[in-house]
């Protein structure tokens, strides 16, 4: 019973609180008069009509009076209610705004915390590469080196072998050359030499780099590159690795076909190089992981290619960046300054 009336006082009071001065006097000015009649008219007939026009007069002019006093300390009470109710919305206003604040920091920092600690963790690994890679590298270069020297030997004197030599001899070549590849991206991975910067013609990198990627037929290559595209100044090594691995990966992400798209584009200060294929794209999971040292998602790959992408890119005062949607294909961008 007593939360009834408490409900009921309450919204007896947020709708008083919702009407304007004027209202609120003819309201009880309404309500007092009537009340005040009413009461006349009973104790008139209670005594057979021997109330006085005076006394009734009075007893509907006095509660009018009395009703505009209330309504005057009702007034002022409301006054201080709306006032009240301003202040506490201004205050719940401002909390929430602290609230909205809060979050995004705690957002921000926790995206820092997990940037940082990815960082950590890429770092630890190229320390444990660092470990090894000066050493197995440089022990496996001299007879990768010796195994190259005399493949190359026997295809000069067997010249006139029989297919199935000629076929197996290619293969110890071409495995040879992977074996080579792998140890570079090694240790340019664990070990960044300082770039040779040149003057470079963008465009004659990213051709040098088609003719000697193996791009099948069933692979179209599409350029959108201006002619009137800027040099720019990088050493041509690097820029050829970061295309090479680049171009190498798109490839292999359309092993059924597809589009090869480069473009390249000036703004301000700086050249934007895109790299797009049609595969088969990276999901959300692999892309916090892309450029970590020894994560690969094939099997006949040791995670090293973006790495180096990464680290040359960096190296020669550019940046990269991955956009991907599976079933959608991938677009790497190199970001290079320009104007040099």
């Amino acid at each position: 019973m007593n939360e009834i009336l408490r409900q009921a006082l309450k919204r007896l009071v947020q709708y008083l609180l919702k009407l304007g001065m004027l209202q609120l006097t003819v309201l009880f000015v309404t309500v007092a008069v009537l009340f005040s009649m009413a009461i006349v008219l009973v104790i008139d007939l209670s005594w057979d009509g021997r109330l006085n026009a005076e006394l009734e007069f009075a007893g509907v002019v006095t509660p009018f009076f009395d009703a505009l006093l209330i309504v005057g300390l009702l007034a002022a009470l409301l006054r201080e209610l709306r006032k009240e109710a301003a202040r506490r919305k201004v205050a719940e206003d401002s909390m929430r705004e602290l609230n909205e604040e809060l979050e995004a920091k705690v957002q921000t920092r926790t995206g820092q915390l997990l940037a940082a600690q990815e960082e950590l963790v890429r770092k630890e690994k190229l320390a444990l590469l660092g470990q090894v890679a000066d050493t197995v590298g440089h022990e496996l270069r001299n007879p990768l080196g010796v195994i190259n020297n005399a493949a190359y030997f026997l295809q000069t004197v067997l010249a006139d072998a029989d297919g199935t030599v000629r076929e197996y001899l290619d293969i110890i070549k071409d495995e040879t050359a992977n074996a080579e590849r792998i140890v570079s991206d090694l240790l340019d991975a664990v070990r960044t030499k300082q770039p040779h910067q040149a003057v470079v013609d963008v465009a004659d990198v990213i051709g040098q780099t088609l003719r000697k990627c193996d791009i099948p037929a069933s692979i179209s290559v599409k350029l959108d590159i201006p002619k009137t595209l800027p040099v720019v100044r990088v050493d041509p090594m690097h820029l050829y690795q970061v295309f090479w691995n680049l171009v190498t990966n798109a490839v292999e992400a359309m092993p059924e076909g597809g589009t090869l798209e480069i473009r390249a584009a000036e703004e301000p200060q700086v050249l934007r190089i895109s790299i797009k294929d049609s595969g088969s794209g990276i999901t959300p999971e692999q892309m916090d992981k892309l450029f970590q040292p020894l994560f690969t998602t094939k099997v006949r790959r040791v995670g090293l290619g973006l790495v180096v992408v990464k680290n040359l890119t960096q190296a020669n005062g550019g940046s990269v960046e991955v956009e991907s949607e599976p079933g959608k294909g991938s677009v790497f961008t190199i970001t290079l300054p320009s104007g040099s």
